[in-house]
């Protein structure tokens, strides 16, 4: 007997013939590839520019100014502290361009609005719809307008003024002038003082709705309550310049 050693039998694997097997089986389905994932869009300066404007306006909106964090805002856009400072170079800066933005996301809005004036109490009646909805839909700009009046509006002077004057006001003088020469309205009604009206009483409940709601003891954001007060506003509107 020789020095070799041999494997035991019950250890030993069939060796597989994978030819075989392949034939006996038919032919191979083909092995499908998937496809690369689409190469996402490189970020442009435009791009990057509004990331950071948006998360600055949610930044402000939460924390208000002397809260608000350069860095949290630079995380929250993807981007760096670098390219905050390079698009907006401060932080005192970056909010009033946030305060312009809000102003010009408005007044756009004001620009799009379809008023037929030749119908004046039905028009006065929709702009006060929209001041109403408005807030109700960008409580953002409660939030920020709150914070730049505790510094007594010193980021919204001149530039922001001059630049975003409200087309809404010139809406209501139209409205106004074709009312008091239809008779629908009194002639003598001042359009400053309406238009502070509408924005008192239509802001007001909006920017106080916690507490408020607190001290009245009831939750004033429930839909009744909000078309409730809508509606009362409106008639206090109408009743304020119509003609008796």
């Amino acid at each position: 007997m020789s020095g070799e050693l041999v494997e035991p039998r019950s250890r030993r694997r069939p060796q597989r013939h994978r030819g075989t097997a392949a034939a006996a089986s038919g032919p191979a389905e083909p092995v499908s590839v998937a496809a690369a994932p689409p190469k996402r869009r490189r970020r442009t300066p435009q791009d990057t520019r509004a990331a950071l404007l948006k998360a600055a306006v949610a930044e402000f909106a939460r924390e208000g100014y002397g809260g608000a964090r350069v860095d949290r805002i630079s995380k929250a856009a993807r981007s760096n502290d670098r390219m905050l400072y390079y698009y907006f170079h401060s932080k005192e800066e970056l909010f009033r361009q946030v305060i312009e933005h809000c102003y010009a996301r408005l007044v756009a809005e004001e620009e799009a609005l379809e008023l037929d004036v030749t119908r004046p109490r039905e028009a006065l009646t929709a702009l006060v719809a929209f001041n109403w909805a408005y807030y109700w839909d960008h409580p953002e700009l409660i939030s920020i307008l709150a914070s730049e009046n505790l510094f007594k509006g010193r980021h919204v002077k001149n530039k922001i003024r001059a630049a975003f004057a409200s087309s809404q006001f010139f809406t209501l003088e139209r409205i106004l002038d074709h009312g008091a020469k239809s008779g629908v309205f009194r002639p003598d009604c001042d359009s400053f003082l309406v238009y502070m009206s509408i924005l008192s009483l239509t802001y007001f409940y909006r920017s106080n709705l916690h507490t408020l709601s607190n001290y009245m003891q009831v939750d004033l954001a429930e839909p009744a309550r909000r078309d409730a007060w809508l509606a009362h506003v409106q008639r206090m509107i109408d009743d304020l310049v119509r003609r008796r």
